[in-house]
Parts: C-alpha cells; structure tokens; sequence
C-alpha cells in the first residue's frame, strides 16, 4: 500500500537533485577551479538549512538559493585571494630566515635591509627591531611598548610589508621555489647599491 506522501517525497528529491545539478553548473562557471564547484554547493545547501526563514513568496525560493550561491561563490574568491596573499607573504618571511638560505644571499640581504630601515618611521623600526631582530614575542614586545597583543601584531605586519615595498622597489630578490632566497641585486639606485 503506498500513501499519498511518497510520489510527493519522490518528486521533491528529484527536484532537489536536479537543483543540485544546476548549481554545480552555475558554480563551476564561475569560478578558477571547477572541482571545488561540488564543495561551494554544499556550502550553500548547509546554508539554507541553517536559515530558518527563506522568502517569502513561494515564486521567489529560486532567486533566494541563486543569491546565496552567489555571495558563497563570493566568498570563495575572497578566501582564495587571502590564501594567495597569506602564501606569498609566507614565502617572502621564510626568504628572510637563515634556513636553506645563500648565505651569501642572505648577507646581501642583510646589506640591502639596513639602508630600508632607516628609511621606516620610528614606529616601524622598533616593531621589526623588537620582534624581528631582538627575538622577542609580539605579545611580550605589546607589554613593553604599552599596547595591546593585536595592536601590536599589526605594527609588526605593516612594517613587515613597508620593509617588504621598499626592498623590492629598489633590488631584485631571487627565490627559489621554498620561497628561500637565492641572490639579491640592486635594481637602480638605491641606498643598497653603493
């Protein structure tokens, strides 16, 4: 005996299923790696069920799954960027550390930075000095300059990337495929090239 609720059950599955499909596709079109298409969808399927209250007209259900596959698509890239971001900046600080470095690389480096640092505000100076040339820890280096442990990581992180700006606005720095640096030229007049 079958009841009246499972051609119903049927039907939705298959609208669900052939929703998902369509989404995949809408996905996949939109973004760098199709392969992650699958992974955003569920993204957005976890979304809806967690949203007690979708639209209000029955019409406007499709918009709505649309707009929030949307903004997942969207957050997609954003985190894509950041990783991207966050894995070039790795590189870049795994170039200043001495390990697998040139050492001779590294002393043209250390050459290069000390003209930069003078060219940094007083601000910047002491939080590389501290943190980077001291050894001393962000939330110990806040202590003694009276700020917060937050504050502090982010002064650290802007000198890091004025440091950083200046240094390959005036040499060319080499890196292998770590990310280790592997030769430093001056590129044009600058404070390191004479």
């Amino acid at each position: 005996m079958t009841t009246p609720t499972r051609p119903a059950a049927d039907a939705a599955t298959a609208a669900s299923a052939q929703l998902r499909t369509r989404l995949v596709a809408f996905v996949a079109a939109r973004i760098d790696r199709p392969t992650d298409a699958e992974d955003i969808v569920q993204e957005v399927l976890l979304r809806i069920s967690r949203t007690v209250a979708g639209p209000r007209e029955a019409g406007r259900l499709e918009a709505w799954v649309y707009q929030i596959t949307r903004n997942a698509i969207i957050d997609h890239h954003r985190a894509a960027a950041a990783a991207g971001r966050a894995q070039h900046r790795a590189a870049f600080d795994r170039s200043l550390t001495a390990e697998a470095a040139d050492p001779g690389a590294l002393s043209a480096l250390a050459g290069c930075l000390a003209p930069m640092l003078e060219r940094l505000s007083e601000r910047d100076r002491q939080a590389i000095a501290l943190v980077d040339y001291e050894g001393v820890t962000q939330t110990e280096a806040a202590r003694r300059l009276g700020i917060s442990v937050p504050g502090m990581k982010s002064r650290v992180q802007r000198a890091r990337a004025r440091l950083r700006t200046l240094l390959t606005a005036c040499c060319r720095v080499e890196t292998d495929a770590r990310g280790d640096v592997r030769e430093v030229r001056p590129a044009g007049a600058c404070p390191c090239s004479g």
